[in-house]
């Protein structure tokens, strides 16, 4: 279970670096993200992402195949909350309840051209597929952690 999870946590950490930063077409368009919120802004908030991410799989690495520590089990435990009430409060509220407008807007303008697998619901913005693969990846790799938590390992 430690080498799914830690392979999750490398594969997460990548793709919080990378996609508001290149074009993958149907998955992500990096410049339409940037143009939507300026590019200093997406620069600081991957940054910014990146650290968080980057500890967390920097913590796995080097634990790898030895006994994860306590305070980094902790430090996992804290990350993949709040990732996964991030996703949450990001995508699945403003998909199942709805958002204001200019949130409406500034996901079309973001996301417009990447694939969508879910149906819509009225005018609500749909997670991609690039995003539903996160939410997919948060909760194996917190039921990873679970696992990992529970026995100690």
């Amino acid at each position: 279970m430690q080498t799914v999870f830690t392979v999750l946590i490398v594969v997460q950490f990548l793709v919080v670096a990378l996609p508001d930063l290149v074009d993958i077409p149907g998955w992500t368009y990096g410049r339409q993200v940037q143009s939507a919120l300026g590019r200093n802004r997406v620069l600081i908030g991957t940054l910014t992402n990146s650290l968080f991410a980057g500890l967390a799989a920097a913590f796995a690495l080097c634990d790898w195949g030895r006994p994860t520590p306590a305070f980094v089990l902790n430090y996992w435990i804290v990350y993949c909350a709040l990732t996964l009430t991030g996703a949450i409060t990001a995508w699945w509220i403003p998909y199942f309840r709805g958002t204001n407008e200019r949130t409406k807007q500034l996901y079309s303008k973001m996301y417009a051209g990447t694939h969508h697998v879910l149906p819509p619901r009225g005018d609500n913005p749909r997670p991609n597929l690039l995003h539903l693969y996160l939410r997919g990846s948060r909760i194996t790799r917190s039921s990873g952690l679970g696992s990992e938590t529970c026995t100690g390992s």
